[in-house]
């Protein structure tokens, strides 16, 4: 009975070692299994979309004001009596028609004296012509009356200008001002009569920030709208850019071209103008996932094995709470819009989808 006992105990006492080893290796199994599934429920859940393209374009405004393509205030290089006028305020007249004629009664008379001399020279240098074909005269005769004779024609020549200068015409086609001087009173050179306009194809000034000069080329296409006019829209085109951009302001003249074939548009009016420029299609974002640090600009990004990245980008132009991203992110990656701030580069997360369309980026215009 005793030896029986010793065996038994022996094989007891053999088995605790095998025991405590089991008993380890299940322990180290079950915090695998924790650790895993600690892991798992550690990682941050945070909402994601896809970088997808969209249309954009470049969107400029500013205000500008009409000006005429031609505009000139009718006047007169000589003095004289107003004789008679020949329009009406606002009328529309063609080139070359009369709009006032001076006084004219002295310089005709200058004239018809001029040309009666002018018949007598011809008359005298005839008759020397006939003399001198019989050795009755000599060629110096001949020569002085040939002189006297183109004086009288340029004499004449110079009487006709100065006629001319006292009937006043319209320089170009357009519209006129109103009348400021009556028949009977004195025009001194310089001092207007009316004024011309022509308003047919009208003239838009505005100044833009030098910044934009790379959006805009002669015949970029604009519209441009007047409270004035119950917010009408005209269509346009740049006709011309200032090769000059103001060193003080950093603004560049730009001149554009209105159709105004119905007359609504008159010099002096304020419009705003609407220019879309530079369409393109690029990557947009929602602006609140752009971070930046001091004069750079990162989006954190879920790379596709649940990865945390944190990537430099460069940024375009910003609109409605959107962002163009011109450099650094790729068509379809996962741009983190929600919960970055609570994430670090390398961090286990999972992404979930919007919860509304609020979140997706809108246009830039």
């Amino acid at each position: 009975m005793q030896s029986v006992s010793l065996q038994t105990m022996k094989n007891n006492y053999f088995s605790i070692p095998a025991l405590l080893t089991l008993l380890l290796l299940a322990m180290t199994a079950c915090d695998g299994q924790t650790d895993k599934i600690d892991n798992k429920s550690q990682a941050k859940e945070v909402v994601a979309i896809h970088a997808v393209k969209q249309n954009l374009h470049t969107q400029i405004e500013a205000l500008g004001t009409v000006t005429s393509s031609e505009s000139v205030a009718i006047t007169s290089p000589v003095s004289g009596i107003i004789k008679s006028i020949k329009f009406s305020d606002g009328q529309r007249v063609k080139q070359g028609q009369i709009l006032a004629v001076l006084d004219q009664d002295e310089t005709k008379a200058q004239l018809q004296s001029a040309k009666v001399q002018k018949e007598e020279h011809e008359r005298e240098l005839k008759r020397l012509e006939t003399l001198l074909s019989r050795k009755a005269a000599t060629s110096r005769d001949v020569d002085a009356r040939k002189t006297m004779l183109a004086l009288s024609q340029s004499n004449i020549k110079e009487i006709e200008a100065r006629l001319d200068e006292l009937t006043i015409r319209a320089p170009f086609a357009g519209v006129l001002g109103m009348r400021e001087l009556s028949p009977g009173a004195l025009l001194q050179p310089g001092q207007t009569i009316t004024t011309l306009d022509a308003i047919d194809t009208l003239n838009l000034d505005f100044t833009m920030p030098s910044l934009q000069l790379p959006h805009i080329v002669v015949g970029t296409a604009l519209q441009a709208r007047s409270d004035a006019l119950d917010g009408r829209v005209f269509k346009g085109h740049i006709t011309a850019i200032n090769t000059r951009i103001d060193p003080i302001t950093r603004a560049v003249l730009v001149r554009a071209a209105l159709d105004n074939n119905d007359g609504k548009l008159q010099p002096g009016l304020l419009m705003r103008v609407h220019i879309v420029a530079n369409p393109r299609q690029a990557l947009v974002v929602p602006e609140e996932s752009i971070t930046q640090k001091q004069e750079q600009h990162f989006l954190t990004l879920m790379n596709p094995e649940g990865k945390v990245e944190m990537r430099p980008v460069t940024i375009g132009q910003r609109h409605d709470g959107a962002v163009e991203i011109v450099a650094g992110l790729s068509e379809n990656e996962q741009v983190i819009v929600r919960g970055m701030g609570f994430v670090k580069p390398g961090q286990t997360v999972v992404a979930t989808s919007p919860a509304s369309s609020s979140m997706q980026p809108k246009s830039a215009k």
